[in-house]
């Protein structure tokens, strides 16, 4: 076991119920996480990540395996020891579960009294939180004065006051447009790597992934790689091409991991990209909203977990005018934020050089474009 980890799952398995009704819900989980690393805890619903959270959180006891948070073993741990371990983590719920009747002030200063944290270091720490998650005006409202958006960074704001070694946020995007989703995960993304906390974000969202630095995925209770679920869902990728157009599923594919390289070169994702992929997609393949959102992040999962697609995938040969499109396209998505970068153009380019592509002068596959 590394000493350094502030988690560490070793052989973790958990079953609900007893006796004839028993149902095992996690199977053999092992992992660590370190300090500053940001986690996103993916998998479909009834897979085991709440569940696997709340054990993490000392919320739950441990049945089997070791479950070590901070240094503290949780399996047969006193009830003292897990709410020592609780009062260093920082709980970010799909709600906000703010109270009503309390200022936001007062809502985070609740988090402190837990501490004995009072007087003036409460209020210092409480001004310096708001400031952080840009509700330092809206100190003194209440809850039914805010958005959703900044009641759920309120609620960031009160797992954090404590400056937690650990942050547990389950679906903290869940209930947000996109937008303010991506607004409050990447929030707690930056407060997270400023205090240094280990962050387990449990998300059914794939358009946050990218601010992770590890993915898990679990799965019938068992914990899959990344590599693995993108092998998965490239083939139901391709099943769904093949469906609406047989000839051009391959090239489909491809082109569509081409985009996803071409975005994701800087580790970032933009929504100005998003939207461009969104678009082309949806113009070449003629696919329905929930088809093109699947395909992209697939691509996105593909170029995350740095695999190639799959065997069932040819790359395919290119007339003049696909040739042309698919440059035309790639350009299309590093100018779509205002400002190419050199990574992106290198990125076009070993494209290009695998694809046998060549760009003609006179053509507009390759606009003047703006570096920074």
């Amino acid at each position: 076991m590394d000493s350094s980890a502030r988690i560490t799952l070793e052989n973790v398995s958990y079953m609900f119920g007893k006796g004839a009704l028993q149902k095992q819900v996690l199977f053999d989980i092992n992992t660590q996480i370190e300090g500053g690393e940001i986690v996103i805890l993916t998998g479909p619903s009834g897979s085991g990540k709440t569940t696997l959270l709340t054990l993490i959180g000392a919320l739950r006891s441990a049945q089997k395996g070791s479950v070590n948070v901070l240094g503290q073993e949780l399996l047969n741990a006193s009830e003292k020891t897990l709410i020592k371990v609780r009062r260093q983590i920082g709980y970010i719920f799909q709600s906000h579960n703010l109270l009503d009747s309390l200022t936001i002030h007062q809502n985070v200063q609740m988090a402190l009294q837990l501490n004995n944290v009072k007087g003036q270091d409460a209020r210092n720490r409480i001004t310096s939180v708001l400031q952080r998650v840009g509700l330092a005006e809206y100190e003194h409202k209440f809850p039914g004065q805010l958005s959703g958006g900044q009641k759920q960074r309120a609620g960031i704001a009160r797992a954090l006051v404590n400056r937690p070694q650990i942050v547990l946020a389950d679906e903290p995007t869940a209930s947000l447009d996109r937008k303010s989703g991506r607004d409050v995960v990447e929030l707690i993304q930056d407060l997270a790597r400023e205090d240094g906390s280990a962050v387990i974000l449990v998300t059914h969202d794939n358009r946050i992934l990218d601010v992770a630095d590890r993915i898990l995925h679990l799965e019938d209770g068992k914990m899959k790689s990344l590599s693995e679920v993108v092998s998965e869902g490239t083939s139901r990728m391709l099943n769904l091409l093949e469906k609406h157009d047989p000839d051009s599923a391959n090239y489909l594919a491809t082109f569509s991991f081409a985009l996803a390289r071409v975005a994701y070169v800087d580790g970032k994702v933009t929504d100005s990209e998003r939207d461009e992929m969104r678009r082309i997609l949806h113009e070449v393949a003629r696919l329905e909203t929930a088809e093109v959102e699947f395909i992209m992040e697939m691509s996105m999962m593909q170029k995350r977990a740095k695999a190639g697609l799959n065997d069932r995938v040819v790359t395919p040969a290119l007339d003049k005018d696909r040739a042309e499109h698919f440059l035309k396209s790639l350009y299309a998505i590093a100018q779509a934020d205002g400002i190419t970068s050199g990574e992106e153009i290198v990125e076009i380019e070993a494209i290009a050089t695998e694809f046998g592509l060549t760009r003609n002068e006179d053509s507009e596959s390759a606009p003047d474009l703006k570096q920074p």
